[in-house]
């Protein structure tokens, strides 16, 4: 069954077809034959009924006579006539016994002749011969002498008789009560006209065509007209004597019949019937003409729609296979043309779909050309970038040194508060030409350290600073510059519109889900409700060119770029009380 469904769907689909096309065919003649061969039995059963019946009456006949010539036999006038000596009593004693005689052909015409013949060889008869009982005797008198009835055989070779007969014959032995009893005294035969079985094969009502055959002694004695016509030979009816009276079918002259033969134990013989398969079929030949043209209907019924089927299935396949080859030969022009499959509704559902497909992969694979070009733009914008990263850091080098100068010319001339400024600025220049883009935490808030020295220049007395920080936090890693910017957000925009200026607070606490938390405070001017609004509405914003605060935003997205989701800026603030700012950032030691 695996075998058969890795199979393409075009030998699975003629496969089935070519079984079912000789399945159909197969089924009509098996049921032709079943046909024949119930009609056949039914034919066997009713010859089997007929020659019971026939059999019964051959045997009512043999008892018959077996009681004519018991009867006779015994009768006391034949029973003096065969132990007479006397020749003028036995003479008068033959016309009385042929007186019994004629009697008893009077009231059995088929008996042809009675014999009766005397130990002495004295006869009597109806027709005075005895030249057939003669025979009989000779055998009979081989025997022991016993009251039985004996088959004598078939007769047709008596000129004198008409007819062909059977002979029946029986000895006597004395019956009254003399010396003599139980001596063989004589002894009696029957002749009994052949017609008197004929006829009653030619009672029975038969199929028309049926042959019969008549055997007895191994001889054939009857054939009716149309088993003349069939002319079987000796050989054949010997064969088929044997064959019993279930039917065994022979061909003969190139003819099916069907053959049976039954016993007839009382003459020793038999008859065989030959039905002709042919006439038993004959009504079947126009329901078998009827079928065959049924058969070429369903077979053109089947075979239309199954066609029809095949077409609307494998066509429409066919071409979406040849589709596809197209298509894996990596010709994009076939993404912009569309298969077109007629058929059934599944299969223009899968036209369909397959289209729908085609134009996805068409709009998929456009977008991959547009997004591959802009990443292609990309890397070539950041390769300018770092171009001009590497350009600009000589700028800072330059400042650097420069800076360096005016830090000599401050000490020279004795000026500390311009040495302290321009050391803080020297160093928060090289801390951003710095290469790594992860520091320490200590680095980056030395570095804001720093920057506040250089307010603190600029706005003497006004700005304060404080900083808490737990030893073990002093060596996690964070992206560089992301405290700065809040710093200088929070002196910018929070203290210096302060008519009184202001504290920044900053701290490093660390949280009991494993991160870490950087906290700007300061008690600044604070924010309007709808400006802090627009604010955190900014930070959540992608677009680049959207907001102000471009220090805040900036490192908003950078942490969120360097980290998973959920890290980045918290801000809260109110107006006239301050604005804290929150970091959260996870634990990276160093």
């Amino acid at each position: 069954m695996k075998a058969f469904s890795k199979l393409s769907i075009r030998t699975q689909v003629l496969a089935i077809g070519a079984v079912l096309l000789a399945v159909i065919p197969l089924v009509s003649i098996m049921a032709f034959r079943q046909s024949s061969e119930v009609i056949v039995n039914q034919n066997t059963q009713y010859n089997m009924e007929l020659v019971s019946n026939l059999k019964q009456r051959v045997s009512d006949n043999y008892v018959k006579i077996s009681g004519v010539m018991i009867n006779l036999g015994y009768d006391t006038t034949v029973q003096d006539f065969l132990a007479e000596n006397d020749n003028l009593q036995t003479y008068e004693l033959s016309k009385k016994v042929q007186s019994l005689m004629g009697v008893i052909k009077s009231t059995n015409p088929d008996i042809e002749d009675i014999i009766i013949v005397n130990a002495s060889g004295k006869h009597t008869s109806l027709n005075g011969k005895i030249r057939m009982a003669q025979r009989m005797m000779d055998k009979l008198d081989e025997r022991e002498g016993k009251v039985q009835v004996q088959y004598g055989g078939f007769v047709n070779d008596d000129p004198l008789l008409v007819n062909d007969t059977f002979l029946f014959g029986m000895n006597l032995f004395a019956s009254r009560d003399t010396y003599r009893y139980g001596e063989k005294i004589g002894f009696i035969a029957v002749v009994l006209d052949a017609k008197s079985i004929q006829s009653e094969i030619e009672k029975f009502p038969r199929l028309s065509g049926t042959s019969f055959y008549l055997r007895t002694n191994g001889m054939l004695v009857y054939a009716n007209a149309s088993g003349l016509d069939l002319n079987l030979d000796e050989g054949r009816l010997a064969l088929y004597s044997h064959y019993g009276e279930s039917a065994v079918i022979e061909k003969v002259g190139g003819k099916s019949y069907a053959i049976q033969s039954f016993d007839l134990p009382e003459i020793n013989g038999n008859i065989v019937s030959a039905v002709p398969i042919g006439n038993l079929i004959k009504e079947l030949e126009g329901l078998k003409r009827t079928s065959y043209v049924m058969l070429f209907v369903t077979l053109l019924l089947v075979t239309i729609p199954y066609s029809v089927l095949i077409m609307n299935i494998l066509k429409p396949l066919g071409k979406l296979i040849a589709f596809m080859k197209r298509l894996k030969s990596g010709n994009l022009e076939v993404l912009h043309s569309k298969v077109e499959l007629e058929g059934y509704a599944e299969i223009e559902v899968i036209s369909t779909q397959f289209n729908t497909m085609l134009n996805r992969i068409n709009d998929l694979t456009q977008q991959l050309l547009e997004t591959t070009g802009e990443l292609y733009q990309a890397d070539i914008e950041r390769q300018r970038a770092e171009m001009s990263f590497l350009q600009s850091q000589i700028n800072p080098h330059f400042l650097s040194n420069t800076l360096d100068a005016i830090k000599g010319i401050a000490i020279v001339k004795g000026n500390q508060e311009i040495y302290e400024m321009t050391a803080a600025l020297s160093r928060m220049l090289r801390y951003s030409i710095k290469g790594a883009n992860e520091v320490r935490l200590e680095e980056e808030l030395m570095i804001v350290g720093s920057y506040i020295t250089i307010h603190q220049g600029r706005f003497p007395g006004r700005i304060q600073f404080e900083q808490y920080t737990s030893e073990e936090l002093n060596g996690v890693l964070i992206p560089k510059m992301i405290v700065q910017p809040l710093v200088e957000n929070a002196l910018t925009h929070g203290l210096e519109p302060h008519p009184s200026g202001g504290k920044v607070v900053i701290q490093a606490e660390l949280r009991e889900d494993r991160h870490m938390e950087i906290i700007v405070t300061d008690n600044g001017v604070g924010m309007e409700p709808e400006r802090l609004a627009q604010l955190r509405s900014t930070l959540l914003s992608r677009d680049r060119a959207a907001y102000q605060h471009i220090g805040m935003k900036n490192v908003n997205d950078r942490i969120r770029l360097h980290y998973e989701e959920g890290y980045g800026i918290e801000i809260n603030s109110r107006l006239g009380s301050g604005t804290v700012v929150r970091i959260r950032l996870p634990l990276s030691p160093a």
